[in-house]
């Protein structure tokens, strides 16, 4: 009897996804369990390569299966995998307290913060203080640099595979209202909520990768703000009080901009301009303004770019 390989080919696979993907569904496996059914990539590319070279030899059906269960497998795990780090990131049970850390800066200061999956709370008290306080569900501590000009958080994630195990974090932070020279934020596939009154900040960079970002910057001083969402959301309420120049970029996902009452807005978009609504209604030009942006006291000047994604200025019901 002839088989037809294609059929035998897909039939395999798609019985290895739904394998996983039902096992997953039962708990019968676990996260890391899963997640090492990722590392097998490698094996996968290699099992096609082989059912190639294999297929005119009596070797051809068992390498043809085996070609097909590895793919099936690493594809089946991502699509288990992904629902928990989206809900839980892999993890369960409550973050334990990991880190507790601060200081003061005497004077200008750059404050850099990379955070892994989880969530990140940002706030502001009067004053040059800083303070960390750390969990995550693995007991994995952040990476903490200071001095009294500069203060770096990182989530010391240096593998790239590790970032599957490396539980969930919940971060708060509190920075002074003093001067900082520049803030950066990045998240991963975690959410963030930013709230920075009274805070002046020379550069605010923002980056959101796969994650949520909320920011009220409203009751703060920016100069200068850059931000990139990547498969994700960013949320912001820009200043009230001084001007501001930026640069938005978006990619697979949505920015919205919220301009409080009396700043001028001008955003001149980049990419293509259908992909920027103002008030619920799409914009079909490469500038818009706000009505009194000339005769406002303090202006802000944004340049915007979006590819498969979509930014809202002043959108109905707010911003989040």
């Amino acid at each position: 009897m002839r088989v037809n390989r294609r059929f035998l080919y897909w039939g395999i696979f798609l019985v290895a996804v739904g394998g996983v993907i039902v096992l997953a569904d039962l708990r019968a496996v676990d996260t890391a369990t899963l997640t090492d059914t990722l590392r097998l990539w490698p094996l996968a590319v290699i099992a096609i390569g082989l059912s190639l070279v294999l297929r005119r030899t009596r070797l051809s059906v068992p390498g043809l299966l085996v070609a097909a269960a590895l793919p099936g497998l690493v594809v089946g795990g991502a699509l288990a995998v992904a629902p928990r780090f989206v809900g839980d990131c892999g993890a369960r049970g409550e973050s334990g307290s990991v880190a507790s850390r601060q200081g003061t800066f005497d004077g200008p200061a750059t404050v850099s913060v990379r955070s892994g999956c989880g969530s990140l709370n940002v706030n502001t008290t009067p004053g040059s203080g800083w303070q960390l306080t750390a969990g995550n569900t693995t007991g994995r501590t952040p990476r903490v640099r200071s001095s009294p000009s500069s203060l770096s958080i990182d989530a010391t994630i240096d593998d790239g595979w590790r970032f599957l195990d490396a539980g969930r974090d919940a971060w708060d932070l509190t920075l002074p209202t003093s001067n900082l020279d520049g803030l950066s934020l990045v998240v991963l596939a975690g959410h963030a909520g930013i709230d920075l009154p009274g805070a002046q900040i020379g550069r605010l960079a923002l980056t959101v990768n796969a994650a949520e970002m909320v920011v009220d910057a409203s009751a703060a001083s920016v100069a200068d703000l850059s931000a990139a969402v990547n498969v994700g959301s960013l949320s912001i309420r820009l200043p009230s009080a001084g001007d501001l120049v930026g640069s938005l970029r978006v990619g697979a996902g949505e920015i919205q901009i919220c301009a409080p009452a009396g700043l001028g807005l001008r955003v001149t978009s980049n990419g293509t301009a259908e992909s920027v609504s103002v008030d619920g209604a799409q914009q079909h030009g490469p500038v818009w303004q706000s009505p009194d942006y000339a005769t406002a006291t303090h202006r802000a000047d944004l340049r915007v770019s979006a590819t498969f994604g979509a930014i809202d200025i002043d959108p109905i019901g707010g911003c989040k």
